[in-house]
Formats: structure tokens, C-alpha cells, sequence
């Protein structure tokens, strides 16, 4: 088996890492570049997920260069992202590629694991539990606290987007690097011990928005916002890839969370018609505002 994977952001080594010690051929690509991202759109219908066209043009790269078997994740809910695996399958069989699809869930995650590996959940446990001090420590240095530095802004919204930089201009750095402590509202970590919400009085808040469940990760983008509201963050910023049904249904209930608890709020859709130099500017004016937003709040005290 070469099994192709997409890239999974900073996780992407460890998560190649893991599959090797399982002993796993892995096929995935070093960096999601434009190419794939065109060839993704191409075989793809407009108005579907931009993580859709991401994850389908890198599927195309890892079948070209040699993949006998693709790997694709589920999620939670009503999202499109649970039917990616049958959609892509169906497009890239229309292309006459052969392969095996598969795909991990959240409840078929044990008996996928020994389908696909052979081994039983508990050594496959025993691996990833070798591993998980490396994760630990990739988000250590991915979200580092500098004392030095002025600003926190949180970032919330979906998953894919937020943790992948090839897609998101690499925001988390740029932000950084302007002088900016940022804080990703969810890491794998979170998923791993189950805190995916930042705060249960958050949670309970979130509930009372919006009580019905609504699918990849809508409600936690809500209580985050709530939860860096309430925590003394400069701002939040808003990662929608175009068209995500999620996403987009929760923007209203943010803008009037951001409202409620005076932070400023900066929404960016990705799609793959962004390009870098915009991106810049507007992260630039976003700063920018939250400096004289704080410098008029400290000559405000006196």
C-alpha cells in the first residue's frame, strides 16, 4: 500500500510520522501549491468548499505520483466534509484513476484502523501515545505567550483552514510577526482530550444562540469568540473558507457575540481567488486598528 494523504497543517509530519511507524508507505505532498489547488478546482463544482478543492486536488498529486490507496477524514454533524471521501472518489473514478478510498471516522475509527493497518487499537494506541509529547510540543512552538509583546488575538472557525498555512497565507505567523500573541481556539490536542470549547459557561452561552446541532465546528467558533470576549483579547479573526455552510451560518451569531462583548472582529474568506499582497493589507489594517483602539482606551484611564 502507498497510501496518499493530504497535508494536515503543522501536524503534517507527525501525522506522516505516525503512519510510518505503522508501517505505512506515505505519499503526501510537502507544500499545497497553486497547481494543486487549480486542479482541485477544476474537478470540482463552484460552489463546493474550498477544503474540498484543496483536499481533491492534492488527492489528484498524490495518485500521479504513485498512490495505490487515498485517506480521508470525516467530521461531525451537518458538514459537507462527511461526504467528501464518496464525492472525490466519484470525480476522480470520472478521471480514470483507480485506487482504494478510504476514510476515518469518529465511530469507526478503531476497526478502521485495523482494517487499514492490521494491528490492533491497542499497539496503534501505544504508537500515537509515543508521539503525543511531539504534538504537544509542535503547538508549544506554533502558539507561543511572548510577554513582550502587546496584542492577543484568538482565531476561530474552520478547522482544515485555521491549521493549514499553505491556505491561510500562513496568518498565524504573519500575525507574529506584527507584534501579535495568537491563540488557536482549537489543536489537536483539544480534540484528543475532548475540550474543543474554551470555557462550559461559554458553552452553555453558545447553546442558548443556537440550540440545534449544526456540523464541523459552527457552535465552537461561537463559543470561542464568547470565551475571548470575555478574556480580555484585542480581537478575533474569523477563517470562513468560501461557501462553508457552517461557517457561514454561525456569522451573524459571531458579529453579534463580537458586539456583545466589545472585541473587534476581522472575518476572511478564503477562496482560491486570494492572493498574498491582499491578505497583507488587511491583516496590516486590522493591527493597525487595534493599536489605536488600545492607545485610545489607556489615554481614556488617564
Amino acid at each position: 500500500m502507498k497510501l496518499g494523504i493530504p497535508r494536515f497543517g503543522i501536524y503534517s509530519n507527525v501525522l506522516r510520522s505516525f503512519l510510518e511507524d505503522l508501517g505505512i508507505g506515505v505519499i503526501m505532498p510537502t507544500k499545497i501549491t497553486r497547481e494543486m489547488i487549480k486542479l482541485g478546482v477544476a474537478n470540482s463544482s463552484d460552489m463546493m468548499c474550498f477544503p474540498f478543492k484543496v483536499t481533491l486536488g492534492q488527492e489528484i498529486w498524490a495518485l500521479e505520483n504513485g498512490a495505490t490507496d487515498l485517506l480521508m477524514f470525516n467530521s461531525c454533524g451537518v458538514c459537507r466534509m462527511k461526504h467528501y471521501y464518496q464525492i472525490q472518489e466519484h470525480a476522480l473514478r470520472n478521471l480514470g484513476y483507480q485506487f482504494n478510498m478510504n476514510v476515518i471516522t469518529k465511530k469507526g475509527f478503531k476497526r478502521e484502523i485495523k482494517r487499514l493497518f492490521g494491528i490492533s487499537f491497542l499497539n496503534t494506541y501505544k504508537i500515537f501515545k509515543r508521539l503525543y509529547p511531539t504534538i504537544e510540543r509542535i503547538e508549544k512552538t506554533a502558539y507561543p505567550l511572548s510577554p513582550i509583546k502587546t496584542l492577543k488575538i484568538g482565531i476561530v472557525g474552520e478547522v482544515y483552514t485555521c491549521w493549514e498555512p499553505d491556505i491561510n497565507f500562513d496568518i498565524v505567523k504573519k500575525l507574529q510577526r506584527m507584534g501579535a500573541n495568537v491563540d488557536m481556539s482549537i489543536t489537536v490536542t483539544d480534540y484528543i482530550n475532548g475540550h474543543t470549547y474554551l470555557g462550559k459557561d461559554e458553552e452553555k452561552e453558545t447553546k442558548n444562540l443556537i440550540s440545534q446541532e449544526l456540523g464541523g465546528h459552527g457552535l465552537e467558533s461561537i463559543c470561542n469568540t464568547i470565551w475571548y470576549g470575555k478574556n480580555g483579547f484585542d480581537g478575533v479573526i474569523h477563517l470562513t473558507p468560501l461557501s462553508c455552510m457552517p461557517e457561514s451560518t454561525v456569522e451573524s451569531i459571531i458579529d453579534h457575540v463580537a458586539e456583545k462583548y466589545a472585541i473587534p472582529l476581522y472575518r476572511f474568506s478564503i477562496d482560491e481567488n486570494n492572493f498574498e499582497a491582499g491578505v497583507n493589507t488587511r491583516l496590516e489594517t486590522f493591527i493597525s486598528m487595534l493599536r489605536r483602539r488600545n492607545h485610545a482606551e489607556l489615554l481614556s484611564r488617564g
